[in-house]
């Protein structure tokens, strides 16, 4: 395998203990800020040097997660806490935010960076940026499959970029592509971006259909992820790390699963595979990245954990039940203390195992007074023995990993010199040790080879071990007391262990630059409060059916975002006929800029396609422009391009990276407040990029690869009509109802419950200097398109706030759901809660 690292979580110091000593190559963390799992105990800074010291030691590596979104309040913050991680010798930074990339190569260029999933580089061109970016390593999206993993792999070798690939290999997964959700944010005022995720895709939910029931149950829960049955196909695709995920897991899950995988990769027999069904998991999917279909990798029937299954109760005699034993793949052979479960009817009811009558391959007799009935399916979920042996990785200690080799040479008048060899990470270091006066010509019994072997290589309690002694012309009639020669070993192994723990730290010449220029920007930055440069915004609107732009005309407006993409159910249809309808909507636009906005979180290959129409196009005397969602777009199109708003814009750091991305405009994240965005753009100096902000509409919430295939009653939910759409509602609360439409790839956009409506607002955001505020009237039709579009152009001119608060009335007049001022005033509540 060239799986070289199986990198585990920990949320806190002891479970670091655990994950190090079960096998982990690596292990991620966060500290007490700025990591996207607010709710995790996390390390403070001298836990984090503590870990850090205690894998370094163990010959693991530490990555931190600097993977939350951060805004211009906390930029210098967040650059002081990065700096001190580089002090102490972290080995990675793992980071979303692309304002972060920029600061991270302009600044400690030497501080190893990981984009996280949730940055969401999923084609060959988001990773040439990267690679240009100073990025070492990508974390792919879980919805990325192994047959585009290796074609990335083999295209990187083949341009001879070094750029190593990360997979998720077990775990939680996010119902939304690459985590990208902005549910719990918009609904909940616990944003996922900000690591306080309210986790919505666990609850129960109805989806209707032209007002029929047609699905219920947990229907956007998924199953958990679990690879171990394919570690060698991921391994050959060029994976070089395997993830596994939970950082708010216990010291037994995270004991169990690192153990678990460290021996099935290692090839080591054993029941590991029946451990990682015994702690918590949601029944294991291989994942989209293996090939499963969303059918397969939801989980809709429950949220919550069940065990390994082992068969059904055929026979209850008194309080003696009959298991007939149906799991012969994973065989299972109980204990006293093991707990099970017994599910009845979708509910489960749990026991510690106290008397076990008889158990063979077929079937187990159990003694107990729980009230079951026949034909209750039976799991084993606890298992005491492996509890019990986990129990060793807890305490705190050093495995020798680190093979040293010796060269041992005397001179005349015995005084002795020794060459210390040893490498780490590839690199070899080396020292000489002299030993002066300590030696003297033998009275009785003279020192043999092997008595100075024996002591030397007395190395427990320190990460290495001699694996080469070798004696140049060692005199035969010399003395010395054992302890001079146990001295010897400890002055050789305490300058080895320094040695070692520099090697991860980087010298004082570098600390001192880092700390100067970083000190420079503070000054600047600080000094700098910043100066927004007054303008009047332009209107833009985004449409997904051309006869909107009958109801845009006669509006001033800057550019037209078309989305067609959830008006066809495959990509033979979208590709045969999105030519001629963008030719008719440029025309129909005209003088009016329109912008072709393509399908979220698109492959390498059809970005490539949709340029080749552009250049149609082109040829055609047509000239459109691009929006997306990644960095590198600039690779494959030659037209303007825009970004969109899942590319996260948080900060002015994140707009000089795109901009020098090659991006015209970005969206500013809607989760952001007022404040933050004003902010924000008095900080940004790219005049050559334009700002844009989503003033009115129901947001887009979450695009997920699920396509509502496999409901409960195993029937697939299919749209035949058009850009028609499912209501998805809350079982429990039956308010929060969303909008549920599918794109030509059969991804499912789901659309906020409530409409984003700022018209109050629209006197202060005039002042921020934005050059373009977007009304978003996708999935509407002419007439609101018109109505809204003739209030917020109404709106640009001299209104006082009465007159916006009677605009306000009117709009909730014709809106097709709530209304609502989202983020914009109090930003993300209950953050720090």
């Amino acid at each position: 395998m060239v799986l070289e690292e199986l990198l585990a979580p920990a949320g806190s110091y002891d479970v670091l203990v655990v994950a190090v000593n079960a096998g982990a190559d690596a292990v991620y963390i966060a500290g007490q800020q700025y990591g996207a799992r607010a709710y995790a105990k996390n390390f403070t800074m001298e836990e984090i040097e503590k870990a850090v010291n205690y894998a370094h030691m163990n010959g693991s590596k530490v990555h931190v997660t600097v993977n939350t979104l951060v805004n211009n309040f906390e930029i210098v913050d967040v650059l002081k806490y990065l700096f001190k991680l580089y002090q102490i010798g972290v080995d990675a930074v793992i980071v979303q935010d692309f304002g972060l990339i920029w600061l991270l190569k302009t600044f400690i260029p030497d501080l190893e960076v990981h984009a996280s999933t949730q940055m969401g580089l999923n084609n060959y061109s988001s990773f040439k940026w990267a690679s240009r970016n100073n990025i070492k390593r990508v974390v792919l999206p879980r919805e990325v499959n192994i047959h585009q993993i290796k074609q990335t792999h083999d295209q990187l070798e083949k341009d001879n970029i070094d750029m190593d690939i990360e997979v998720f290999g077990h775990g939680a997964l996010c119902y939304c592509v690459s985590g990208k959700c902005y549910m719990s944010s918009y609904n909940s005022g616990r944003s996922g971006n900000r690591g306080a995720c309210a986790q919505p895709c666990r609850r129960e939910y109805r989806l209707k259909y032209r007002g029929y029931n047609i699905g219920n149950g947990y229907l956007l829960s998924t199953h958990d992820l679990a690879t171990y049955n394919h570690l060698t196909e991921i391994s050959d695709a060029g994976v070089k790390s395997l993830k596994l995920e939970g950082r708010m897991k216990s010291k037994d899950y995270i004991g169990t699963i690192v153990n678990s995988y460290r021996n099935i990769i290692d090839g080591n027999p054993g029941d590991y595979k029946k451990d990682l069904h015994l702690v918590f998991n949601r029944q294991f999917t291989d994942g989209y990245m293996m090939g499963d279909k969303p059918g397969e990798v939801m989980g809709r029937g429950h949220s919550g954990h069940e065990g390994l299954y082992i068969g059904d109760i055929v026979d209850i005699d008194g309080t003696k039940v009959t298991i007939e034993v149906k799991n012969h793949e994973i065989p299972v052979i109980l204990e006293p203390g093991d707990g099970i479960a017994f599910k009845y009817n979708g509910k489960i009811k749990g026991i510690y195992l106290e008397n076990i009558i008889k158990q063979d391959e077929n079937e187990i007799i159990i003694d107990t007074t729980r009230l079951v009935k026949v034909g209750t399916e039976v799991f084993i979920s606890y298992s005491k023995s492996t509890h019990e042996y986990l129990k060793q990785f807890e305490k705190e200690t050093i495995k020798s990993n680190v093979p040293v080799n010796l060269s041992l040479t005397w001179d005349e008048n015995l005084n002795l010199f020794t060459k210390v060899e040893f490498h780490v990470d590839d690199e070899l270091i080396n020292f000489r040790h002299k030993t002066l006066d300590k030696f003297e010509k033998a009275k009785n019994k003279p020192l043999t080879e092997e008595t100075l072997e024996k002591q030397l290589s007395k190395t427990g309690g320190t990460p290495f071990y001699m694996d080469n002694i070798r004696f140049n012309n060692m005199p035969k009639d010399i003395f010395i007391p054992i302890r001079e020669i146990n001295q010897i070993r400890r002055e050789i192994l305490d300058t080895a262990t320094e040695m070692l723990m520099n090697h991860y730290t980087p010298t004082k010449k570098a600390v001192k630059q880092v700390r100067k220029d970083l000190t420079k920007f503070f000054e600047d930055y600080e000094g700098n409060a910043g100066k927004i440069k007054k303008k009047t915004p332009k209107l833009s609107i985004f449409i997904d059916d051309l006869a909107q732009i009958r109801a845009a005309s006669g509006f001033d407006l800057k550019r037209i975002y078309f989305d067609g993409n959830c008006h066809y159910n495959n990509s033979e249809d979208y590709y045969a006929n999105i030519k001629e309808t963008l030719k008719q909507g440029s025309l129909m636009a005209s003088p009016t800029e329109f912008v072709w906005v393509l399908s979220s979180f698109i492959s390498e290959e059809d970005a490539v396609r949709c340029n080749e129409i552009v250049k149609e196009l082109e040829n055609e005397g047509i000239i459109i422009s691009v929006m997306g969602d990644f960095p590198g777009m600039s690779e494959i199109f030659d037209c303007p391009i825009y970004g969109n708003h899942n590319l996260n814009v948080w900060n002015s750091f994140c707009v000089r990276d795109m901009n020098e991305a090659g991006f015209k405009s970005l969206i500013l994240s809607s989760e952001l407040s007022g404040a933050e965005i004003k902010e924000l753009v008095s900080k940004n100096h790219d005049r050559n990029i334009d700002l844009e902000m989503i003033v009115n509409g129901n947001l887009e919430v979450i695009v997920s690869k699920d396509d509502f295939t496999n409901l409960n009653d195993g029937n697939d939910f299919i749209i035949s009509n058009d850009a028609d759409y499912a209501i998805l509602e809350d079982k429990k609360r039956k308010k929060f109802k969303y909008k549920v439409f599918f794109d030509y790839n059969r991804q499912s956009h789901i659309i906020n419950k409530d409409c984003l409506c700022l018209i109050e607002e629209m006197n202060e955001i005039k002042e921020f200097g934005l050059d373009n505020l977007i009304v978003d009237c996708r999935y509407s039709n002419e007439q609101y398109t018109s109505q809204i579009l003739s209030i917020y152009n109404e709106s640009l001119q001299n209104k006082d706030d009465e007159e916006l608060t009677k605009y306000k009335y009117q709009i909730m007049d014709f809106s097709q759901s709530y209304i609502n001022k989202g983020n914009f005033i109090e930003g993300r509540l209950h953050e720090n809660s």
